[in-house]
């Protein structure tokens, strides 16, 4: 009678291509982007007049009094007509309560504009997404981005910048300091989550040409529709669907999308008109 031998079967070892691996390794960084953003900011959408009076004053301090790009008011509240039918997405910063960043997103219905439709609409070349093709409902324009100055100058900036009466900062954290950049990401992603649920399929910027690449960096590849136009500065029309920008999205900004994705979802829907 013959016995056979069990045979010895090596462990298979898990191999990982190295895109594998590139990707894990993203993954991680955003999920740590993700945790310490979460630690320091929370973005949400503006939904009641006491939060979208803070957008209009940080408009104010960074429009108004810091660029000087719209006349000062004695409310110290940047707004005008676009404003009685937009939505603001806005990013707090969790130690001081001041709001570091702020977005508006126009839009219309019916005969209802944009802001670059009536300040540029002639000088758009690409006749194929210019904005009058498509159902107004479908559209927006993300306008009036602004970060507060103290999170746009690096701790050894010892300018004191404006700032919101009775607030003073303390010097932020190192961890806080590389946080930072991701304040304008946060706020263009907190408004794709407003367009999805709003039904919106086409946004519009008017951006500096630089910043646009900026944005490339970031994931927001859009589409330039519109040669340099001098409107306070060099700047240029710009269109991105929103399914595009979902499609294009860094695996390392995905973590910090379903973050916000949590806290802004349950406002949405909340504010359908600004008070004027």
């Amino acid at each position: 009678m013959s016995h056979q031998q069990p045979s010895s079967i090596a462990p298979r070892k898990l191999q990982l291509s190295a895109s594998s691996v590139k990707q894990l390794a993203l993954q991680h960084q955003g999920e740590e982007l993700a945790q310490r953003y979460q630690r320091f900011f929370q973005a949400s959408i503006a939904s009641n007049d006491s939060e979208v009076k803070k957008v209009y004053q940080l408009r104010h301090r960074v429009y108004c009094e810091e660029f000087k790009f719209e006349p000062s008011n004695k409310l110290q509240q940047e707004k005008d007509n676009y404003d009685s039918y937009s939505q603001y997405c806005r990013v707090q910063h969790l130690t001081s309560g001041l709001d570091a960043g702020c977005l508006r997103m126009v839009h219309p219905k019916g005969q209802q504009s944009l802001p670059i439709l009536d300040a540029c609409g002639s000088a758009i070349t690409h006749q194929a997404l210019h904005p009058d093709n498509f159902a107004r409902e479908s559209i927006c324009e993300v306008s009036r981005v602004a970060l507060d100055t103290q999170f746009r100058r690096r701790k050894i900036d010892n300018k004191s910048g404006n700032r919101p009466s009775g607030m003073t900062l303390a010097e932020f954290s190192q961890k806080e300091l590389r946080t930072f950049p991701y304040i304008t990401m946060s706020l263009y992603l907190a408004a794709s989550i407003v367009a999805e649920q709003s039904g919106i399929k086409h946004a519009y910027v008017m951006v500096e040409p630089k910043l646009a690449r900026s944005l490339s960096l970031f994931g927001i590849k859009m589409t330039r529709i519109s040669p340099n136009i001098d409107y306070h500065g060099i700047r240029a029309a710009y269109h991105i669907t929103l399914e595009r920008f979902q499609e294009q999205l860094p695996l390392l900004y995905q973590p910090l999308f379903e973050l916000i994705k949590q806290s802004v979802n349950p406002k949405i829907g909340l504010l359908t008109n600004s008070p004027a």
